[in-house]
């Protein structure tokens, strides 16, 4: 037997008791790495979601990145070949303001700490945005926000830091869209949102809210907000630590592609949490096992 054929023998094997992968409706895919590497579609998965599309499955988009708006990524899946609607992509910012929407009574005040995707999300939901720092112009003095959102800032500042702790001191919420240390560019790892996060919760002794995987908030939001049902819903990413653990501990199963961070040798190790309920090596064979054509 090749290894190719043992690998996919191996996937196809690798389901927790009871898991029915044709009873599945809903997909909730990842992007990086399960649709998409980099700028480029990842070989067959457009075609797969397409021929799930057509058998009548739905599918959503779920991702941690906050700089983008959903149109923004709504746009980018349209230039690949993917039609859907902006709502079905859901951002760690659209997220975010979902939560918020709960929390708080229109219209509330936000400092934000990010990029156009968190606030273009707030403001979707008639918050009150303000960013930037002192050194803008910032008065901070008269001042009084409710909720201080931290998220990737590429023109992050001590400046930002300091007006950040300063509102969180005084009792504004502390909301983080994410916790991911790094992200991967063409030109190698640099600091994610994460980064930013920890150097706030440090400088203000508070623990933030997170709303991105792999903290379940995300996918209860999504699955309340479209009336998915947990049993027929399934995420399908390519990260053990965020999109499978964020997956169980949402209560919904998840599959692993090995088209992005995971190998199939480390998935097959996992454990707890982090263990996939079935391993492909890309989505036309995960599509394959769920239509069964």
């Amino acid at each position: 037997m090749n290894d190719d054929i043992k690998s996919n023998n191996q996937a196809a094997e690798f389901n927790q008791s009871g898991f029915n992968l044709r009873a599945l409706d809903n997909f909730i895919f990842d992007l990086d790495g399960v649709i998409w590497r980099g700028n480029t579609a990842i070989e067959g998965a457009v075609e797969s979601v397409a021929r799930l599309r057509a058998a009548g499955k739905r599918c959503f988009y779920c991702t941690n990145n906050s700089s983008r708006t959903q149109s923004d990524f709504a746009t980018r899946l349209k230039a690949i070949g993917l039609e859907m609607e902006k709502q079905h992509v859901i951002t760690s910012s659209s997220a975010t303001a979902l939560y918020l929407a709960d929390q708080f009574k229109a219209p509330f005040s936000a400092y934000v700490i990010g990029g156009e995707g968190i606030v273009t999300a707030l403001q979707s939901i008639g918050a009150q945005v303000f960013t930037g720092s002192e050194a803008d112009g910032f008065p901070s003095d008269t001042t009084a926000v409710d909720c201080v959102v931290v998220g990737i800032d590429r023109a992050f500042t001590y400046d930002k830091l300091r007006l950040a702790q300063h509102f969180i001191l005084k009792g504004a919420g502390f909301i983080a869209t994410n916790r991911d240390a790094t992200f991967p560019t063409e030109n190698g790892v640099v600091p994610g949102a994460g980064s930013l996060v920890a150097s706030v919760e440090t400088a203000s002794g508070v623990h933030p809210v997170e709303i991105g995987k792999p903290q379940p908030l995300m996918l209860q939001l999504a699955l309340e907000q479209f009336h998915l049902p947990a049993a027929t819903t399934v995420m399908v990413g390519d990260r053990l630590d965020t999109d499978i653990a964020c997956a169980h501990r949402a209560g919904i199963p998840a599959l692993l592609v090995t088209t992005g961070v995971t190998t199939m040798a480390v998935a097959l190790e996992a454990t707890g949490e982090y263990k996939p309920d079935a391993i492909f090596e890309n989505l036309p064979a995960m599509c394959h096992a769920v239509l069964g054509d």
